[in-house]
């Protein structure tokens, strides 16, 4: 309505201005009367300016609307604005009623955001929030508490404050989660996942405790184990059971008196020796199954004692040069810049370093340019131990069960050197994180902490 007034106005002062300037010509040219003349060329350029005052006036509210919106300024009244007259009373009252809808919906907004602010501050879970140029856009009290600092601002800020949390977070494997342990002993799981905001790319960090969860694994582990000894031991015992019973039958239908001795057929004196043969190595493999479970739940305290990480990754390798060298499989050991020392149980660490490279060994030794590598390096309080292969990589099945007791991806193998490994690294205050993609190899890093 308003708009449709401002037309006809501006059409009514455009056929005025025209009207006007046909009197000026004819006065001008057809009628010598000069005092009519200048008068009427005066009324001429007033109304050019009123014209163009009025269109101004016009230009001027709008541009004021629409920096109100643009600069988010809402103390502005239109209504009380009456220079153009009541014409315009219909666009001023639009003018009002969009900017309180936009008021309105900010207040939402702001209500909104407010309600998830106070969500995020208080909930248990630790939360960050990094741009894509490491500034630290968004960390609740949580996560400040979980990693013992009182502010963080940016990747770097991290890695001087809690250089082992930032090695974790950059070193994070392909299902984007690790576990870690702050500096009051809790075990923390993290999880991150990547969102864009404004075209901006974020990593979003969660942090959890995870006692409860640790629990739940362990109770699952617990069974996995009964499921594993009720297997193995049924397995040899059910063929002794059998075949008991069986040479029992033997010896009662073929053993027969003969001269007042008793005596049995060669048939059945070898069925008898097969048997006893059979039974005799089901024991056997039985009782190599119990000595190799007393290993792992009998493992001694580790007599630490400060160690030089360079000597002990030497005199490991050097063990096994000899089946590398055999198995035509080069190996690459990379030394960290400066010396490390660690407090140490130097023959459980061997054992570790051994378990895991006979095991990189027998992944490459069928292949053409078969490598495994070892690289030793610190990153502030961290000392890591990476052993790499260029095998056929672990599928994401086996990935998940990998350091459970009694399983192996190999037909021959008790399955006890992974979880016996990380067991030892464990008593240690460390960890054995696994890195690996289908069709590249894999990764085992021994992670541990510097006392």
């Amino acid at each position: 309505m308003g708009f449709n007034r401002f037309r006809i106005f501006v059409l009514i002062r455009v056929i005025v201005l025209f009207v006007t300037v046909a009197v000026f010509v004819y006065l001008l040219f057809f009628d010598q009367k000069y005092v009519t003349t200048v008068v009427t060329g005066f009324l001429i350029i007033f109304e050019v300016f009123e014209l163009f005052n009025y269109i101004e006036s016009t230009n001027k509210k709008l541009t004021r609307f629409f920096d109100a919106i643009k600069y988010n300024d809402f103390n502005m009244s239109f209504t009380q604005d009456n220079k153009l007259g009541k014409t315009f009373k219909a666009l001023n009252l639009a003018f009002k009623d969009v900017i309180d809808a936009i008021l309105e919906e900010r207040k939402k907004s702001e209500q909104s955001f407010q309600q998830l602010r106070v969500v995020v501050e208080n909930i248990g879970t630790g939360i960050i929030a990094i741009n894509e140029t490491g500034e630290v856009k968004l960390i609740n009290r949580s996560a400040l508490h979980l990693l013992q600092l009182e502010s963080l601002r940016s990747l770097d800020d991290l890695r001087q404050k809690a250089p082992n949390f930032h090695f974790t977070i950059t070193h994070l494997n392909s299902s984007k989660r690790a576990a870690y342990k702050n500096e009051k002993g809790q075990e923390l799981v993290i999880l991150e996942t990547m969102y864009k905001l404004g075209g901006e790319l974020y990593r979003l960090i969660a942090l959890q405790d995870i006692k409860a969860e640790l629990q739940a694994k362990e109770l699952e582990a617990w069974q996995n184990l009964t499921k594993v000894l009720r297997h193995e031991i049924m397995n040899s015992i059910a063929p002794i059971s059998s075949l008991t019973s069986t040479l029992s039958e033997v010896l009662k239908e073929d053993v027969i008196k003969k001269n007042g001795l008793n005596t049995i057929e060669d048939e059945s004196l070898e069925d008898l020796t097969e048997g006893l043969s059979t039974i005799s190595s089901r024991s056997e493999g039985l009782i190599n199954f119990v000595n190799a479970y007393r290993d792992y739940t009998n493992l001694p305290e580790p007599d630490k004692r400060p160690t030089d990480v360079k000597s002990l990754v030497q005199n490991t390798t050097a063990l096994l040069k000899n089946d590398f060298l055999k198995s035509n499989v080069a190996l690459e050991v990379i030394h960290a810049e400066t010396s490390i020392e660690l407090n140490i149980d130097y023959q459980l660490i061997e054992q570790v370093l051994i378990n895991i490279l006979k095991n990189a060994l027998e992944v490459v030794e069928n292949k053409e340019s078969a490598k495994v590598k070892l690289e030793t390096s610190v990153h502030g309080e961290l000392v890591t131990v990476s052993i790499s292969d260029n095998g056929a990589g672990i599928t994401p099945e086996a990935t998940e069960k990998i350091f459970m007791p009694f399983f192996s991806t190999k037909n021959r193998g008790s399955g006890i050197g992974l979880s016996l490994s990380k067991q030892i690294m464990q008593l240690h205050g460390g960890d054995i994180q696994l890195e690996t993609e289908l069709g590249k190899g894999a990764t085992f890093r021994m992670v541990f902490h510097q006392e």
